[in-house]
């Protein structure tokens, strides 16, 4: 009786010294994690200290929750201490994999802060995405191999197995592989406007997945693409246009003949000043034919701005240019002219011959 006793109150002191050294670690670990996080160069260090709080938090009472089992478990008992042994492992593998699974989701925000362009930012997402794959991919090898599995027996039945799997789950992969073509390729990213000529999808790319592709259209209705399309479609990203272009026709009256030239200069002259306007891209303002009622001009010029609500400002603008330049002119727009010929009535005719 003495002896339960005591090895009652030896346990109770053992949990009782295990849950407070748990504690304490965990609140050391907190406050030097806000304390680091900030100190200088304070935004990379925060998103660090995101990755690592919780995995810091947890690995006290990790260790005290084994140190109590060892404790506890009568190790006389084979079962109990093989399924403590297995615990054990798997925590020692796949404790390290969330660590660094968290460390590495950080890589695209790293790169956000350290003023990373459009192009390094994708990379950085695709070298996230890709060792996400890896990590997880040793993890289980490594598992493997800690519980007493074979390797070799497992890549040979990876072989016949893969087969298998890989034609069930066919559409699966190609939209996976798709989804690594786009990271690696980067025919678009995030934000983009796309557009496809073979199929209906038109609108920005909000999130690229491994599987999936999520556009909103412009009636802000979310279309979700499977990335295996991408791979058999014409695709237009409009987003990197380095201009958009005007082609404009117009038409003057047949008595301004003379003033063409004068118009066409002050239209010339306007593309210059513009500041919106690409005039190192091919431009004019031209007469080009003789038409039924209007001398038919056309005037060709770039625009700068590529979003669809700037383009027409823009456009607009060039529309009023060219009324101005008719105006200084003192010219007139051509409007389409019938002329309706009307024979004498023959009983008219007559009469008036026999006055």
């Amino acid at each position: 009786m003495f002896w339960g006793e005591t090895l009652l109150s030896e346990g109770h002191l053992h949990l009782l010294s295990a849950t407070v050294a748990a504690l304490f670690t965990s609140w050391i670990s907190h406050f030097w994690l806000s304390r680091w996080a900030k100190s200088e160069n304070q935004s990379i260090r925060a998103c660090l200290a995101i990755a690592l709080r919780p995995p810091l938090l947890i690995l006290p009472w990790l260790f005290c929750l084994f140190y109590l089992v060892h404790w506890f478990i009568d190790h006389d008992e084979l079962e109990g201490h093989d399924w403590l042994t297995i615990a054990e492992t798997v925590t020692s593998v796949l404790f390290p994999l969330w660590l660094l699974l968290r460390l590495i989701r950080q890589l695209p925000h790293i790169a956000v802060i350290s003023g990373a362009k459009s192009k390094d930012l994708d990379s950085a997402r695709t070298l996230s995405r890709f060792f996400h794959v890896v990590l997880i991919v040793l993890a289980v090898l490594v598992l493997a191999q800690k519980l007493g599995y074979s390797l070799s027996a497992l890549l040979t039945f990876g072989g016949v197995g893969g087969l298998i799997v890989g034609m069930a789950a066919r559409d699966w992969l190609a939209n996976f592989f798709g989804g690594l073509m786009l990271m690696l390729d980067k025919p678009f990213k995030e934000g983009d406007w796309v557009r496809s000529p073979d199929r209906q999808i038109e609108g920005h790319v909000e999130h690229i997945g491994w599987r999936l592709t999520q556009i909103r259209n412009f009636d802000r209705r979310p279309v979700f693409v499977p990335n295996s399309v991408f791979t058999s479609i014409v695709l237009e990203n409009p987003s990197r246009m380095r201009n958009r272009r005007i082609i404009e026709n117009f038409g003057i009256c047949y008595e301004n003949l003379d003033r063409i030239p004068a118009i066409m200069n002050h239209i010339i002259a306007g593309f210059l000043q513009h500041p919106e306007l690409d005039c190192s891209e091919p431009h004019y303002a031209r007469f080009l034919k003789y038409g039924d009622s209007s001398l038919e001009c056309q005037v060709r010029v770039h625009v700068i701005p590529k979003g669809r609500v700037d383009f027409v400002r823009v456009q607009e603008s060039v529309m009023l240019l060219i009324a101005s330049a008719v105006e200084k002119a003192g010219a007139e727009f051509a409007y389409p002219v019938m002329r309706v010929l009307q024979e004498p009535n023959v009983e008219s005719a007559k009469h008036l011959h026999d006055r």
